[in-house]
């Protein structure tokens, strides 16, 4: 007879194993499910398709669980491919087939990379020829995650099958084992670093360029290593080069985002690596939008090591690090350089004006509007007339952004030439008067581009945005239709495109790419819901673009635009902006003004304070005032004295005063109506009023007979 005890542990032992199975038997309905929500989707039966997606994940089977049942059949994986690249396309079912997706593919990973699964594929890669294949592909699978078990069994592994096993994985891996292996290849020895050189130098990918480099250098290394580094160099066919500047090479490439450097550019996180001698290889997850910026500060730090004056590695540095705090995902952290001592901030000012121009430079050439910001910022707090521009006959990209599609990129880069008061005129030096004067009379007025084919559909959108409160800057079927308008514009703050084809709509962002002042600017692209899906492959990674549906409500394209205006620059101009561009532009004026720069003709701002003479009030109304006082043309004078004759007695002695003081400067350039009305102020004033208006008939050198009138008689 069986003992109540054993009977306890047997039905334990059963318990346990049912939980570790296949989740066919956890789950009976869930491959069922999967089965009927792929069949019923490649049929077209929407219904169906959705109540058993939405059984199945409710079902509580869990990603690697799905993942796992797709594993177990032949067949399976690509007819779920094949059902859910069809379900996206039905506006029912794209929410639902989306999250099946992801869930399967977040599955696979789970599995790819959990520890135990790799350490047994490693153990099975010496083991029967089915073992030998089923290791391979599950390693091949974990692809980078795999690196530090390989790696470890090449360098303190005793079996010489298994070693050489091992190595030929680590080579067939390929591109995503390279970062982890250049980490360690620094910090081993011997034999297990000469292996690493002989490994790298099989997979042949730029990337390990600078890291043999060093080892065929160093002289730590002994001889058949520096030479195993060499002929791995060597078979790389990167161009020779000084180690700091192959280090800045490499910087440059992650600086500029290219994917082949990153090992999963689709996922949420990639790995930065590092190795100790004691734990080996070991990944720090860093969220993918900042894992190129944090690659660039890494390499370019080292390319400074190496050589402290090598300008572009710190021009890089300076700009990556900038970036990577611009790009960081709200809420989210940098675990590699978020803890830092300094801002990027301070180093984008304490290496000069010279690096920070490098930097906008770098930053006008990836059309990043946001880093283009912080570059003039830091300009502004240290560029003056002795160092305004690079040195040289050189790159002036200072000027270059004066003409950069993004409105407030023009304004602060206008703002600090301005501020600058160059002592000679310069090439564009016309052009930062008018700006400045265009940051007086815009306010926060946006400008919207439609471009769409449909007449009906144009109108229609135009009035839409026109509701959003943009103005139309100008509106017709194709790029062609809009070029004159796109030339007349201050700007273009948003474009917004509808076309009856991918095709279509893909020539339209071309050209629109190709038109200076569209360029970088924020573009929603509609679409049907096919269209949307096919667009997402070529847009769906680009900041500047936002796809929405054909049938977006007002509400739902209000945050489409807002969401690509925030990502692409900064969002639009406030009220509150407006008020502070203006302030700063109207002090910047007045400088010039008061300077008479040569580099800038201030009476090409008079059309704009004119104008704000009159709409403006309180403060910055008399700032507007002392400016006009200063500007030599009869039509400043007389604007002022139109102006201060009609305003209110708590204004009227302070425009007299600006009237007075143009009066001294320019001589008088008033009309006979001014004259008279003076006159009559005089007589009927008293006080400050009085006195201010008594100043400007002095300053006018009039004739006495009226003044004498006012003389009280006995």
């Amino acid at each position: 007879m069986i003992s109540i005890a054993r009977f306890r542990n047997a039905l334990a032992a059963i318990t346990l194993s049912l939980t570790a199975v296949s989740p066919a038997w956890c789950y009976p309905d869930s491959k069922e499910l999967l089965a009927d929500f792929i069949h019923y989707a490649k049929i077209a039966n929407v219904e169906m398709a959705l109540a058993s997606a939405e059984a199945l994940i409710k079902s509580g089977v869990t990603n690697a669980e799905l993942a796992i049942i797709l594993e177990e059949s032949n067949e399976t994986p690509k007819r779920f491919d094949e059902a859910v690249s069809r379900a996206i396309m039905v506006p029912e079912l794209e929410a639902v087939a989306g999250d099946l997706a992801k869930r399967v593919e977040e599955g696979r990973l789970d599995l790819a990379r959990d520890p135990k699964r790799i350490e047994d594929a490693v153990a099975m890669l010496t083991g029967t020829q089915r073992e030998r294949l089923l290791a391979e592909k599950r390693l091949m699978a974990a692809g980078e995650y795999a690196v530090p078990a390989l790696l470890k069994q090449v360098t303190e592994g005793r079996a010489e099958p298994l070693k050489l096993a091992c190595q030929d994985i680590l080579e067939k891996v390929g591109r995503p084992a390279v970062p982890p292996l250049c980490e360690a290849l620094l910090n081993l020895t011997g034999v297990s670093q000469r292996i690493v050189c002989d490994v790298l130098g099989n997979i042949k990918h730029p990337n390990a360029a600078p890291y043999l480099r060093e080892v065929a250098l160093s002289e730590k290394a002994d001889g058949p290593t520096r030479d195993a580094a060499r002929r791995a160099f060597s078979g790389l066919e990167v161009p020779e080069a000084s180690l700091s500047a192959l280090y800045a090479d490499l910087a440059s490439n992650y600086f500029d985002g290219h994917e082949s450097l990153i090992a999963y550019p689709q996922e949420p996180v990639n790995n930065v690596w590092s190795y100790s001698n004691f734990t080996g290889l070991s990944p720090t997850p860093v969220a993918t939008a900042i894992f190129s910026e944090v690659m660039a500060v890494r390499t370019s730090t080292k390319a400074l090591g190496l050589d402290p004056t090598n300008s572009r590695a710190l021009s890089l540095f300076v700009a990556a690090n900038l970036k990577r705090e611009n790009d960081l995902p709200e809420g989210g952290s940098d675990p590699i350089y978020g803890q830092s001592k300094y801002t990027p901030e301070f180093y984008a000012t304490v290496f000069g004006t010279q690096t920070c121009l490098d930097v906008l430079g770098l930053a006008i050439d990836k059309l990043d509007t946001p880093l283009v910001r912080d570059a003039i910022t830091a300009l502004s707090k240290s560029t003056g007339g002795a160092n305004l521009f690079t040195r040289g006959k050189g790159r002036q990209p200072l000027l270059e952004a004066l003409s950069y599609p993004d409105r407030r990129v023009q304004y602060e880069a206008a703002l600090t030439l301005g501020r600058a008061l160059p002592a000679q005129p310069f090439s564009g030096d016309y052009s930062v008067v008018p700006l400045l004067a265009s940051a007086v009379r815009m306010g926060n007025k946006s400008l919207a581009l439609v471009i769409v084919e449909d007449a009906e559909d144009r109108n229609l959108a135009a009035g839409a945005l026109q509701k959003m409160g943009f103005d139309i800057a100008g509106a017709g079927g194709s790029v062609a239709d809009v070029q004159l308008d796109v030339a007349r514009a201050v700007g273009v703050d948003l474009v917004f495109v509808r076309m009856r084809s991918v095709d279509a709509a893909e020539q339209v962002i071309g050209a629109l790419r190709g038109l200076p002042k569209t360029s970088a600017a924020p573009v929603v692209l509609m679409g049907s819901g096919s269209d949307v899906a096919k667009l997402r492959v070529d847009y769906g990674d680009d900041r500047r673009i936002k796809l929405t549906r054909a049938g977006a409500d007002e509400a739902q394209l209000g945050a489409a635009i807002e969401a690509v205006m925030n990502s692409a620059s900064g969002g639009r101009i406030t009220e509150a902006e407006a008020e502070e561009y203006a302030i700063e532009a109207l002090s910047a004026l007045r400088d010039i003004a008061i300077s008479r720069s040569p580099a800038y003709a201030i009476a090409d701002a008079e059309s704009a304070l004119v104008d704000a003479l009159a709409t403006r009030s309180g403060g910055t109304r008399l700032l507007v005032a002392d400016i006009l006082a200063l500007i030599n043309s009869d039509r400043a004078q007389r604007t002022l004295f139109d102006a201060a004759l009609a305003a209110a007695e708590d204004e009227q002695a302070e425009l007299l005063a600006r009237v007075a003081d143009s009066v001294r400067l320019f001589g008088n350039r008033s009309e006979k109506r001014h004259v008279e009305a003076l006159v009559a102020l005089l007589a009927n004033s008293s006080g400050a009023t009085a006195e201010a208006a008594a100043t400007v008939h002095g300053a006018l050198n009039l004739p006495v007979t009226d003044a004498v009138k006012l003389i009280p008689q006995q």
